[in-house]
């Protein structure tokens, strides 16, 4: 018998760093209403607003501004729930959240402790692992060396470029089982938006080793969020 879930919250999804992350997003979220809630018709799904915006490269000031600039473009059409599709952009999030802000960065830290993970390689963009994002009470973050975060920028490359295959998923298997004989980490947090696009069709999967996929997460969130019969 089907699932009769009504969405009533509108969700707004700021995207364009990079493009292809935020398209996932979008495209997870309309996955997670078919999986959990059987949807499949026109109206089983919720509203959808995407602004892909093309950010200012290198100019923290700038994005900012931009930033909110979206928020207030996806306020006025009328989103309910908003959220960044990007980890990197949530150093630059203005001071003042519309109510309904949904965090990346902080969704995924909840998975994490839900998992009763202490100690977390953290997968992410130069740019994230610098900011010190997941640096929060209550879990241990290591991150792979120099050597090892050149292959993660690569991958996130040719991801943004439209290039997702098993090898690349191959090389972050290979990678996270040697590192787990030289860091100690009992659970891995795939923060970049980028690299879940890998994960969700070559699944980067080791033996009694939870991942915490952030897209996946966050889309959960969003939809559960967005239901008619949540405050």
């Amino acid at each position: 018998m089907k699932n009769m879930a009504k969405f009533s919250k509108s969700i707004g999804i700021i995207g364009g760093a990079g493009p292809m992350a935020s398209a996932f997003l979008y495209t997870s979220i309309l996955h997670v209403c078919g999986q959990k809630y059987n949807a499949n018709d026109y109206a089983d799904f919720p509203e959808i607003l995407l602004v892909s915006y093309p950010f200012t490269r290198g100019n923290e000031k700038k994005i900012r501004t931009e930033i909110t600039e979206c928020l207030a473009k996806l306020k006025k059409i009328g989103a309910s729930l908003f959220c960044v599709a990007s980890h990197s952009f949530h150093s630059f999030l203005p001071s003042t959240l519309p109510t309904g802000f949904v965090s990346l960065v902080s969704e995924t830290l909840r998975e994490a402790k839900r998992l009763k993970i202490s100690t977390a390689l953290v997968l992410a963009s130069e740019t994230t692992i610098r900011s010190s994002l997941y640096e929060q009470p209550g879990i241990i973050c290591v991150y792979p060396p120099a050597s090892d975060q050149l292959l993660v920028n690569q991958l996130i490359r040719e991801v943004a470029g439209g290039e997702v295959n098993k090898t690349q998923s191959k090389k972050l298997i290979s990678m996270i089982s040697r590192l787990r004989k030289t860091l100690s980490f009992d659970g891995v947090l795939i923060a970049c938006t980028e690299l879940p696009l890998i994960h969700a069709q070559f699944p980067i999967a080791l033996h009694a080793l939870p991942m915490v996929d952030a897209i996946q997460i966050l889309s959960g969130v969003l939809v559960e969020k967005s239901l008619k019969n949540l405050k």
